[in-house]
């Protein structure tokens, strides 16, 4: 790939008239429209440019959204090109994203992240939500809209068509009645080799298999270039230790402090407080601590150890957090002049990257221990999109595939290729245990400085939620419980998850509740916030 991420034109694959047809017709329809695209991001892009084209031929506007700036950016570049209209990167941080409404020059295409689905545009025709399933779409401060849904709802008010696009749909635009799904299986000869290297049958602390290192071993002698994929930064998920079990906490968040070797610290993953290493253990006053877990920085020092002569890289969101350092990270990323990229799920935040000969996905189910119902979900979508960033199989590209869940459906639908034996399982669990998009989602807090009022309103707020009328459904209150996170110093918060299976139903209660219980507790003793289909759940 060259390297300003310029794609040439010749390389993106052919629309079928079927599809070029389908979306004139819904363009020329006066009733909104919408479409979930299930397609690699070749066929994304060249669908997408096709569509502008359209839309602009009827003098219509076009809104395309996606989750992070750099993604936006990568876009505007690419549609400018492909189709020779000027596109306006909206961009929420600066003054760009102000035309010059008073001279009348609305642009006809419109590239942003999640509030640009606010832009002033006129007789917007196409909506194109890139990567529909980012929870960065989501905003997380009030008000807490999903640019998902916003989308919908100024389709229907224009009307115009809604295109949902992703390497892999959320199971809400997935299991949408009101979508069209269009699915655009990736190329066979264009897919990998995909092989399962079982963990229990290696030893415990094992970070690279053999089978790996023998890759990586051979890709070296070849010139191919290697990308692990780990999601997890640090040296160690935490330190424990081997005589009483202690493992360092977080006194705010409660939850275990990342390790960092190089930095020589321990670190909060959630709200960034850094501790020393203690030398004994403060529960039994052994020296007996040692590190639990791998993370990327750990990969590095092993692949460093083993290959020494290899250029190593690692790419997470600890090296990318000073722009300097991080642009020359992309660039060398881009340009292949690394021979081993280490990094997380930061790797698929912009562009695609360049294939490379080998994948290794270094622990395919860490991330199914995550205390969220979308764990499996999301572990499918990661491990897509690193399996997307192999050679084919023709090229000689192999994907190794280091697991403890061997049998887990996320990962049995990527050794298949076939996403449905992911989605079917996955949906069927969800109906089983009564989550989204069975139904829809509260998460509720209750936040103030002393503890007894913050438990007691947390608790009264669900018996008041469990109260039904007699001609309102019923909803499944769950908590409270204690927020894992605290909101600030001095501060306590205890949260309820509520269950409910009509959205309008559901916040029409939930406001009702919120007003009574603020007309029971003095304003600034108490706050209630409230989250309305969350996409953040751990």
């Amino acid at each position: 790939m060259p390297g300003d991420g310029i794609l040439p034109t010749d390389t993106l694959p052919k629309i079928d008239s079927s599809w070029k047809a389908h979306i004139a017709h819904c363009l020329q329809s006066n009733h909104m429209k919408k479409l979930v695209l299930h397609a690699p991001w070749e066929h994304r892009l060249s669908r997408l440019a096709d569509a502008i084209h359209q839309a602009h031929s009827m003098k219509r506007s076009t809104l395309v959204l996606t989750g992070e700036i750099a993604g936006a950016s990568w876009l505007t570049q690419q549609l400018s090109r492909l189709t020779d209209l000027q596109i306006t990167l909206a961009h929420p941080s600066s003054q760009s994203a102000r035309w010059p409404q008073s001279q009348g020059q609305t642009p006809s295409v419109v590239v942003g992240t999640r509030s640009a689905i606010f832009s002033p545009l006129q007789s917007i025709g196409l909506i194109w939500v890139e990567g529909e399933e980012d929870p960065a779409l989501k905003e997380p401060q009030e008000p807490r809209y999903h640019a998902r849904e916003v989308a919908s709802l100024r389709a229907e008010s224009e009307p115009a068509l809604v295109v949902l696009a992703s390497a892999h749909p959320s199971l809400e635009s997935r299991f949408d009645t009101e979508a069209e799904i269009h699915h655009v299986p990736q190329d066979v000869a264009l897919q990998p080799t995909i092989e399962l290297v079982d963990l229990r049958n290696e030893s415990a602390r094992t970070l690279m298999s053999h089978r790996l290192i023998r890759a990586m071993h051979d890709a070296l002698q070849n010139r191919d270039k290697i990308l692990l994929f780990l999601n997890r930064k640090g040296y160690a998920g935490t330190l424990v230790c081997r005589d009483c079990g202690w493992v360092p906490r977080c006194e705010s968040c409660i939850v275990p402090l990342t390790y960092y070797r190089e930095a020589g610290r321990l670190t909060c993953r959630y709200c960034g407080k850094a501790d020393r290493l203690p030398d004994l253990c403060p529960s039994c006053r052994t020296p007996h601590i040692s590190p639990v877990g791998g993370g990327t920085e750990r990969v590095e020092t092993e692949v460093r150890r083993v290959f020494p002569q290899a250029k190593v890289a690692r790419l997470d969101g600890d090296t990318l957090r000073h722009p300097a350092s991080a642009h020359a990270l992309w660039e060398g990323a881009r340009s292949g002049v690394w021979d081993v990229l280490i990094g997380t799920q930061a790797l698929f935040s912009r562009e695609p990257l360049p294939r490379c000969g080998l994948v290794g996905i270094l622990q395919a189910d860490s991330g199914l221990h995550v205390s969220d119902f979308r764990a499996a979900e999301r572990t499918y979508h990661l491990l897509i999109d690193a399996t997307n960033l192999a050679c084919p199989a023709s090229a000689g590209g192999r994907v190794i595939v280091q697991t403890r869940l061997p049998t887990h459906h996320a990962i049995q639908a990527l050794i298949s290729g076939d996403p449905n034996q992911f989605y079917n399982e996955e949906f069927a669990a969800r109906r089983l245990l009564h989550y989204p998009p069975i139904c829809h989602l509260a998460d509720l807090s209750v936040i103030g400085q002393n503890l007894r009022i913050v438990e007691e309103a947390a608790t009264r707020w669900g018996a008041d939620l469990e109260q039904n009328a007699h001609d309102q459904k019923p909803l499944i209150v769950l908590g409270p419980v204690p927020a894992t996170r605290r909101p600030s110093k001095g501060h306590q918060q205890y949260r309820l998850l509520v269950k409910g299976t009509d959205r309008t139903a559901l916040s029409r209660r939930i406001q009702d509740s919120v007003q009574n219980m603020e007309r029971e507790y003095r304003k600034g003793q108490i706050k209630f916030l409230v989250d309305i289909d969350p996409v953040e759940n751990g």
